[in-house]
């Protein structure tokens, strides 16, 4: 092993002056921002200037594509002696695209002083950092899979280094003639072969390893020459609170990084891919400078080498705040479902077209029909003179313009514009995720263009609990609330419709208000029937009128089976209003709730958190108080009525309404209803039906009624009308 070690050790050193030496100067294909590349295909090297020598100075960020002629090109490697003897370079910063790192590529740049080899780069070369004589400090990625001879011999200044996992061989003098390195962190699992002891030059410093394997590295013939031995934990995930950010002016935001797990060290470095765009300070507040784009990166600094990017967007002058479009701060969807997302407009100006580029996490997606995506216009502002146009930029970014070829300004100025249908898919983790709006641009009939901030909300996804309504964790008396203001169209907020769609048949009504109750007493939920069962159920009215105006509507209910919970609407005629809703002995153990829908129409919601059964199957279930002054035709309508079991199983109840003047109006099974009007007695019939009629003076006739609306007359005063096994009492 030394002897093979030695003989290859002679070889290299054969050639060592040979490779301290820049290769042959040679034309570059383009310069852009400073930079000079060589092209091959859709990819590009960076090399140097005409001079060969010295070609760069400063700080220089070389960049992941560069674009030349209208031709956008991938910036992969960094071309052997590419910034050779450039002693002005001061620092360098290696973009994720970078895959190949030349010979000699950096030696004898005296000014350097800290570099960071990405994890992308899976190829360094010889004598990349040879003589570079003021450095400090280096970390070389988790993809490198050797470090080649006389890496960094030379570099006298150089006290911390960290090499990353992949590495399995150190060659000969790659830390050599560097007698200031006394931290040196290794994150192979393995301890790396080493050209004898001859990589090193000193082993008096600390040498820090993985916890599991200290002991391997102990029991190295080399390795274990080190002094010193510690472990350490390293980050495993690093994160930034915001994927990206919009600047304006002299704007600063702060940008927080979290390193993952909690005990490996905190501390990050930052840097800014244009500090003529945007700075990043050392804690990571972001000032604007110019207008423009820059990427602002994180990288963990324990020789993890992770990293994390936040893409800033400084915007120029023109941008105006009072132009703008908005989105909900949160919103929140069970992972495998859909949501949908309001995005509204707030203008000074007459906006005529807009345009944005909806940006998705990961697992997200716009929703499709067929061909098309999925986006509501909202009529009360877009009009039939506005086009939409949506189309794919990338993956995770669509584009979405509207505009009117005749310049028609949208209407008003507030309120949502469109609704975007998304998808969540059933791989998305639990937790909250970033959808933004980039790049909007706002217009009027002019042609003024109004530049607006970027905008964002939060999707928080989660498994809900079946139930769980209000999306706390648990399911209780809470989230039975939550149901019943949702079925009241009170609006609770929070509320998981998903959660809350117990019997999930994509609707929220009394079945799901009965499944939260069985999930809080502990009983057992079972699948319920999709649509209403249509049978068994049948309701009718009848109507009292006093002195007083005061009209009272009683309302009967026949029911085959049991049933624990109901909910109806009630449209009143004009002149009458709704004094007071009361329960019968039928539902003692019920609670009425009662909310105003506007349009004269009242929701009332019958139910028991216990879900107790109602009474018996015959009988008045409520009564309603009612006071004003109607016409004589006007009646009281029951519409949209709906009971559930205690099983979630639901009951439709056909539409009836009540003459609020004075008498007995009924629809039943049969469809029947008998009413009166302007002094005669109205019967309507699906089929033909022999109708009594009693008259005031108690003479009765057989009259024929035929499919159809039939009117009868009669005289004044009290009479009864029998039809279709039914009877009414009517006042003419």
């Amino acid at each position: 092993m030394e002897l093979k070690s030695f003989t290859r050790g002679v070889a290299a050193a054969v050639v060592a002056l040979a490779a301290l030496m820049p290769a042959t100067m040679s034309a570059y294909d383009f310069v852009e921002g400073g930079i000079y590349y060589n092209v091959n295909g859709q990819e590009a090297t960076v090399t140097y200037g005409s001079q060969g020598y010295n070609s760069y100075s400063g700080n220089v960020v070389i960049p992941e594509t560069v674009t030349h002629n209208g031709v956008t090109y991938t910036v992969t490697a960094i071309g052997s002696s590419a910034f050779s003897r450039s002693s002005g370079l001061t620092g360098i910063t290696i973009p994720n695209t970078i895959k190949k790192i030349g010979d000699h590529c950096f030696n004898f740049c005296s000014g350097l002083q800290n570099v960071v080899i990405p994890n992308s780069v899976v190829s360094l070369g010889r004598c990349v950092f040879h003589t570079c004589s003021n450095l400090k400090s280096a970390v070389i990625g988790n993809s490198v899979p050797m470090l080649d001879e006389y890496c960094f011999q030379y570099c006298g200044q150089l006290s911390k280094v960290v090499i990353g996992s992949s590495v399995t061989y150190l060659a000969i003098k790659v830390f050599y003639d560097c007698p200031n390195l006394k931290n040196v962190t290794c994150l192979a699992p393995e301890p790396p072969e080493m050209y004898a002891y001859y990589s090193f030059q000193t082993y008096s410093g600390t040498l820090t390893v993985n916890a599991g394997s200290l002991e391997a590295y102990r029991n190295d013939p080399n390795w274990g020459r080190f002094a010193y031995f510690q472990t350490m934990t390293l980050a495993q995930s690093l994160t930034l609170d915001k994927p990206m950010m919009t600047l304006h002016g002299d704007e600063s935001q702060q940008l927080t990084a979290t390193v993952l797990p909690a005990e490996a060290s905190q501390a990050v470095s930052w840097t800014s891919s244009d500090e003529s765009v945007a700075t990043v300070s050392s804690d990571g507040l972001v000032n604007a400078v110019g207008a423009g784009q820059a990427m602002i990166t994180a990288r963990t600094n324990d020789g993890s080498n992770l990293s994390a990017t936040c893409a800033v967007r400084v915007l120029a002058d023109g941008v105006q705040n009072n132009n703008v479009l908005t989105m909900p701060e949160r919103l929140s969807v069970e992972k495998g479902k859909s949501l949908l997302l309001p995005v509204a407009m707030v203008n000074n100006a007459a906006i005529t077209g807009l345009q944005f580029d909806i940006e998705l996490p990961q697992g997200f997606e716009l929703a499709v029909d067929g061909d098309n995506y999925l986006i509501d216009l909202m009529d009360e502002r877009v009009g039939e003179g506005h086009s939409l146009y949506v189309r794919s930029l990338s993956p995770g970014v669509i584009r979405v313009m509207l505009s009117s070829i005749q310049s028609l300004p949208f209407a008003g100025q507030e309120g949502d514009m469109m609704v975007l249908h998304l998808n969540v898919g059933n791989d998305v983790t639990d937790g909250d995720y970033a959808v933004t709006l980039t790049n909007v641009v706002l217009a009027d009939a002019s042609a003024m263009t109004y530049y607006a901030p970027d905008v964002t909300t939060t999707i928080e996804v989660k498994s809900y609990v079946k139930g769980d309504a209000n999306g706390d964790g648990t399911v209780n008396v809470g989230d039975y609330v939550a149901v019943a203001n949702f079925i009241m169209e009170l609006d609770p907020d929070p509320f998981i419709f998903s959660a809350a769609d117990v019997d999930e048949n994509g609707s929220i009504d009394v079945g799901d208000l009965v499944g939260v109750a069985n999930i809080v007493l502990g009983d057992e939920v079972l699948a319920a029937p999709a649509q209403p069962v249509a049978h068994g159920v049948a309701l009718s009215g009848k109507c009292a009128t006093d002195a007083a105006d005061k009209v009272t509507v009683t309302v009967d209910l026949s029911n085959e089976m049991m049933l624990t919970a109901w909910q109806m609407d009630v449209t009143l005629p004009e002149g009458l209003s709704l004094d007071q809703a009361k329960l019968t002995t039928r539902a003692s153990s019920h609670q009425l709730a009662v909310n105003d829908l506007g349009n004269r129409t009242v929701r009332l919601l019958g139910s028991s958190l216990t879900n107790d059964e109602l009474v018996g199957n015959e009988g008045a279930l409520l009564t309603l108080e009612l006071s004003g002054n109607a016409a004589n035709d006007a009646t009281v309508a029951f519409n949209r009525i709906l009971f559930a079991e205690r099983d979630m199983t639901r009951h439709a109840a056909s539409p009836f309404s009540v003459n609020a003047e004075s008498s007995a109006v009924m629809e039943v099974t049969s469809n029947v209803r008998i009413y009166a009007c302007d002094g005669k007695v109205i019967v309507e019939t699906p089929v033909d039906t022999t109708v009594e009629l009693v008259k005031p003076n108690g003479m009765s006739r057989t009259l024929t009624a035929q499919a159809g609306v039939n009117t009868f007359d009669a005289e004044r005063g009290i009479c009864i009308v029998r039809a279709a096994g039914q009877v009414a009492k009517l006042k003419l």
